[in-house]
């Protein structure tokens, strides 16, 4: 997971997993791919900053792509690391 091809071509599918989960909101997968940018925009409309139009829907494909990305990085990671110190002699 060093290469900047492999985390930037993850984070375009993010992109594009989350943008249409936008369009599909009305299922729970959907919903769930896109929580974490839906969570960023109430919490913008609460403080009285929440963009609308184009703004509204940028805003939640790239929190959720963002957040989705750097769990996925994460998770990779840490199963390298496991997989590190489960076999040392490699």
């Amino acid at each position: 997971m060093r290469s900047i091809t492999v985390r930037a071509a993850l984070f375009v599918f993010c992109v594009i997993a989350a943008a249409v989960a936008v369009t599909h909101m009305n299922s729970l997968p959907a919903f769930i791919v896109i929580a974490p940018g839906y969570l960023v925009q109430a919490w913008l409309f609460e403080t009285h900053r929440a963009l609308g139009g184009l703004g509204y829907q940028a805003t939640m494909i790239g929190v959720s792509a963002l957040v989705w990305t750097l769990l996925l990085l994460s998770v990779a990671g840490a199963a390298r690391l496991l997989r590190r110190l489960v076999s040392p002699d490699s």
